[in-house]
């Protein structure tokens, strides 16, 4: 995953809407959601949830840290 892949994911754990991650990152609402997409087909997750909760189980995103932020490359 790369820094901007974590980034997206930091912010889905935090919260943040489609639209708002996409203001944050300077991209359309519809460049997030495939990108979203493509995290979810890469990691057999069904939705956001999903997808944030094996980011932390596989130690992409620092646990008990909170706002969640990216664990170091």
């Amino acid at each position: 995953m790369n820094d901007r892949d974590r980034q997206l994911v930091v912010m889905l754990a935090t919260g943040y809407t489609t639209t708002r991650i996409a203001r944050e990152m300077c991209l359309s609402r519809y460049t997030v959601a495939e990108r979203i997409g493509k995290l979810l087909d890469r990691f057999a997750c069904s939705n956001r949830s999903q997808l944030v909760a094996y980011c932390y189980a596989h130690e992409l995103l620092h646990v008990g840290v909170w706002p969640p932020a990216a664990a170091p490359s």
